[in-house]
């Protein structure tokens, strides 16, 4: 990496020029809507800008959904996906068809509950990577639709096991047979299939009864919005709240800059020559960088193209 590029990591990212509203939020989803349904609220707020979430949350789920709006919905391919936080409550000794308490009851067990060392045993059993097979209820596709739609034919689609990775596993409440949990994990892990997992190796069952995701990568509870608050800054136009940084969300990635002379030509998706970066070419590397102005403004995502004329071609242009 050059060390312009290094210096430039040390300022922020300003935004692209775009329409109100336009940028990365971060809502507070509640429990009960599908994430798509809030989502539709919201544009409906906003008109016709584009827009998109990342990660989606099940029905039951509540918490941390990133919303990426206008010119933001091009920088999705780019945002880190972990780790996930979750805090969650599991029931010991019922078990569902779809692993959480919206489901058909399978099975119940009057067996009593375990003592809080075996269930802290298996919480370190779990932690690390393992297979998990996800669940027959999920928005996964077979044959071009959901499982869940399998599933309620009378038809569940059973998908391979996935290698998952549990970082951090702890209980933070116990009551009765209602078990409070907090867990790290790796993108496309499912907390109602680790719950039915725990509870198939206790030997008692058990399904998730709650779930709220706290973090999403670089996104946290701490800065999310309720539905009602962002539908109100988009409704009037991007005010009353600012979207998240994009030093938060793309300072990872490192930045070149072109002189205001080049605005067009990114606009038209040209290939930049090497030499005509600010302090050399790209960072020798394949990997995506920021291409922004003198002022900072980020105007694309570029790459080093295949040939080794050192020259940068874009991958997403965003003004």
């Amino acid at each position: 990496m050059s060390e312009t590029a290094v210096d430039l990591e040390k300022e922020a990212i300003l935004p692209p020029q775009g329409g109100p509203g336009e940028g990365i939020w971060v809502m507070n989803k509640p429990s009960g809507p599908t994430s798509n349904r809030v989502l539709q609220r919201l544009k409906k707020a906003a008109g016709s800008v584009k827009m998109g979430y990342l990660g989606t949350l099940d029905p039951l789920a509540s918490g941390v959904l990133p919303i990426c709006v206008g010119w933001a919905t091009k920088l999705i391919p780019f945002i880190p996906d972990a780790p996930k936080g979750y805090r969650a409550e599991m029931i010991l000794g019922l078990t569902t068809d779809t692993q959480d308490i919206t489901g058909k009851v399978l099975t119940r067990s009057d067996l009593p509950a375990p003592e809080r060392k075996t269930l802290e045993e298996i919480c370190q059993a779990f932690c690390g990577s393992r297979p998990q097979t996800p669940p027959v209820y999920s928005a996964l596709k077979h044959r071009g639709q959901p499982l869940y739609r399998w599933a309620r034919q009378g038809q569940p689609v059973v998908k391979p096991p996935r290698t998952v990775t549990i970082a951090a596993l702890r209980i933070t409440a116990l009551r009765e047979n209602t078990v409070s949990l907090t867990v790290v994990c790796s993108p496309g892990t499912y907390i109602r299939t680790l719950c039915a997992d725990m509870g198939e190796r206790l030997g008692c069952g058990a399904t998730m009864s709650a779930l709220e995701r706290f973090q999403s990568g670089p996104f946290t509870l701490e800065k999310a919005l309720s539905p009602e608050v962002l539908e109100g800054v988009f409704g009037s136009g991007g005010t009353g709240a600012c979207p998240v940084p994009l030093t938060e969300v793309l300072g990872m990635l490192p930045r070149v800059r072109l002189p205001e002379s080049w605005r067009k030509k990114i606009r038209e998706g040209r290939r930049v020559p090497a030499g005509d970066f600010q302090g050399g070419g790209l960072p020798g590397r394949k990997g995506p960088v920021c291409v922004q102005s003198e002022t900072r403004e980020l105007w694309a995502i570029y790459q080093e193209a295949e040939d080794e004329s050192g020259a940068g071609e874009p991958l997403r242009v965003l003004i």
